[in-house]
């Protein structure tokens, strides 16, 4: 296992181990666009996340990517892709009310080039004119805390699972799910949450046997047993056998923030 001081953010790939420290150590990740290591708030020092988006530029957008390239299939053919699942920790704050937006989301792209990316509802992915084109071979989860008409959100407070496009193929209202005992009776209780409210959540995305599932809590909550997202999904279209995986984000004309506080990422590919 490969150590740089203080782990921040870990990455598991081939059984093989990666682990370091931001605010120490920046070679592993290309700051795409805006993305930056995020301002503390003494404005001169860093806060130790991965920031999206940057305070002084109206419509930033930007991404962070693990800058080597990881197997997402066996070929490039329409083979199955590798399983995988990704945890991190997140937060979204606006610096006005109501939230400006827009959010951001975990990616997984086919190139480190965000040059075709927009701000705002295209969430520094993808832009109006190549979006929903099937040749983008791009998946993301959406974090997304704005309601925009023209991409078919749902309201200004939810998590979709998007490919190709930021028209999300599924989208749920923001939350998790708690199990309860009313008398010999146990329920599902639905819990909402507030995407932007500056507090920190940790997601879980996982992906096999042709299926999204992504749960939502918190942060400092177990992983709640039912998932707030399960989608049927085959990816096999999608992947390429070599892709670039990270985070996106973007903003409108006034300020939000996205950070990424930490991260982890393995799949089922083997050792070569």
């Amino acid at each position: 296992m490969q150590l740089h001081k203080l782990c921040f953010l870990a990455l598991f790939l081939a059984h093989t181990t990666l682990a370091f420290n931001l605010s120490l150590e920046t070679s592993n990740i290309a700051f795409l666009g805006d993305a930056e290591l995020g301002p503390a708030s003494d404005g001169v020092s860093r806060s130790g996340a991965l920031s999206m988006t940057r305070d002084a530029n109206p419509f930033s957008h930007g991404q962070g990517l693990w800058s080597t390239p990881v197997p997402f299939k066996p070929s490039s053919n329409t083979s199955s892709p590798y399983t995988f699942e990704t945890s991190f920790i997140f937060s979204i704050a606006p610096s006005t009310e109501p939230a400006p937006g827009h959010g951001l989301a975990f990616i997984v792209v086919p190139a480190l080039d965000n040059s075709n990316a927009g701000p705002a509802g295209f969430l520094g992915i993808l832009n109006k004119t190549n979006n929903g084109n099937p040749e983008n071979h791009v998946f993301a989860v959406e974090f997304d805390v704005y309601k925009d008409k023209y991409l078919g959100d749902m309201n200004d407070n939810h998590v979709g699972v998007d490919v190709n496009s930021l028209t999300s193929v599924v989208a749920k209202k923001a939350g998790y799910w708690v199990q309860i005992v009313i008398g010999k009776t146990k329920m599902w209780r639905f819990k909402e949450v507030k995407l932007s409210d500056g507090e920190r959540y940790k997601a879980w995305i996982e992906y096999r046997e042709s299926k999204v599932t992504v749960t939502l809590a918190p942060e400092g909550v177990k992983k709640p047993q039912k998932p707030l997202i399960v989608a049927q999904l085959d990816l096999s279209e999608v992947f390429l056998e070599n892709m670039y995986t990270g985070f996106a984000g973007a903003m409108g004309r006034d300020v939000e923030r996205h950070d990424i506080w930490s991260w982890t990422f393995q799949n089922s590919a083997k050792d070569t």
